[in-house]
């Protein structure tokens, strides 16, 4: 006799099959903040400017050359660590999501890995430029336990670190009589030098990672900051509030390293009497080697470029936050017409891409030049070095952008590390098997 009645053990007939989704179909990718990749080009395209308008440019536009070194020295490379804060939350995000955390921690890890070993490469190239990839991956690698923590101990840590870890950083350079050591390392620091090597990763070389996990850990902060944002609608918001921090930081800053510079060229007994006001405020204020030129602690409260005092990462931090608060604000959170900048945003999402050609391109025309003593600034072509130098670079990056945006791909070496950290955090082989 046939029973009418459904079957317990499976779904009536007019019921769908259950499906079972795929981990991109129930969480789908993080959509890209376009702001932020603008903030990642203007990061580049600054360090490329401080290193090449400085060097090479005529009299002429020395007032040119003031300007963009005020702007870009010791501001565009901050700004580039904090993006590499941001960059660690979105790339992690949905491993984190998905309660893979130490896998979250992993790919960290191996993308700083992956960043010291092109960064050694890159220590080949002859050039001036000090290559930042070795000691950017090496603060990525201690960072990167701290992804999996509570925003509150990732502030405490960064704030611990911002105010002690500039006066730490000179009193072991003076104690070690260094001013600054490693420079751009290569392969050949390590087997020549490895402690050496590794103390200038993290302490006494030009972006030492003392200084360096600050600006991540800022960043990891901002990323949050941002994804929270979006998931509740209140990016206009967020980035309002960003900017508005980033300016009041920024300015305190200002004026705190202003009042601290005049009181210093005053003050009694902290510099020989022998030295002229000038030439302290120039040593106060002109660009430093990854620390302060004086173990003297009231040095830390000016904002020296390139020092890691406690208002210099408060200037730089808060300049940063403005920055991508701003760009969020116009690019993300209000609505408008982004194909105008399309080109400059896929250039800005290919930073290591563009910075990787802009170290070989100065070392290819520059190379011929620089182990030259008798070829001046004068002799040496415009195309190598200067404004010039810097416009060729700055076109060739954005026609890069043009081409990325055109073929709608990512830049080569970020598709590499991408591709590299996924095949290694990637689930095992059997739960593919269970996703349709």
């Amino acid at each position: 006799m046939h029973n009418s009645s459904p079957s317990p053990l499976r779904p009536e007939p007019s019921a769908p099959p259950p499906q079972r989704l795929s981990p991109h179909a129930q969480h789908p990718p993080s959509p890209r903040y376009i702001g932020v990749d603008i903030a990642r080009f203007l990061a580049i395209t600054g360090m490329i400017a401080a290193h090449l308008v400085p060097k090479g440019s005529s009299p002429e536009h020395q007032q040119v050359v003031e300007i963009i070194q005020t702007v870009t020295s010791g501001t565009a490379a901050a700004l580039f660590a904090v993006l590499g804060g941001l960059s660690m939350v979105f790339a992690t995000q949905r491993l984190r999501r998905d309660g893979r955390t130490g896998a979250a921690i992993g790919a960290i890890m191996l993308r700083g890995v992956i960043l010291i070993v092109i960064g050694l490469l890159l220590g080949l190239c002859v050039s001036p430029i000090i290559v930042v990839l070795s000691y950017y991956g090496a603060a990525m690698i201690l960072v990167a336990p701290l992804i999996a923590v509570r925003s509150w101990i990732i502030g405490g840590v960064a704030i611990v670190l911002g105010t002690v870890g500039g006066l730490v950083n000179i009193q072991i350079r003076d104690a070690l009589g260094v001013t600054s050591e490693g420079g751009s390392l290569t392969f050949d620091s390590f087997f020549t030098d490895p402690v050496g090597t590794l103390r200038a990763l993290v302490v006494t070389g030009e972006y030492p990672a003392i200084t360096w996990c600050v600006y991540l850990l800022v960043g990891v902060l901002l990323g949050r900051l941002l994804v929270s944002a979006a998931a509740a609608n209140r990016l206009p918001r967020a980035s309002t509030v960003l900017l508005s921090a980033g300016i009041v930081a920024a300015s305190a800053a200002q004026v705190c390293s202003s009042l601290a510079v005049t009181h210093l060229m005053s003050a009694e007994g902290i510099f020989p009497s022998t030295l002229e006001p000038d030439t302290i405020r120039m040593a106060l204020t002109s660009p430093s080697f990854g620390a302060t030129f004086s173990p003297e602690a009231a040095v830390q409260l000016v904002a020296t470029p390139h020092s890691g005092t406690v208002v210099d990462l408060l200037w730089t931090v808060g300049l940063s936050a403005a920055v991508i608060g701003l760009l969020v604000l116009l690019c993300d959170a209000l609505p408008g017409s982004r194909r105008a900048v399309e080109p400059i945003r896929a250039a800005g999402a290919a930073p290591l891409t563009i910075y990787c050609l802009h170290v070989v391109a100065t070392a290819l025309l520059l190379g011929p030049f620089t182990g030259d003593p008798s070829a001046g600034a004068d002799s040496t072509p415009w195309w190598a070095v200067g404004l010039g130098a810097f416009g060729i670079q700055l076109a060739g990056a954005l026609a890069l952008g043009a081409i990325l945006a055109a073929t709608r791909r990512r830049g080569p070496l970020e598709a590499m590390m991408s591709e590299t950290v996924g095949r290694v955090v990637r689930r095992p082989h059997r739960s593919d098997h269970a996703v349709s």
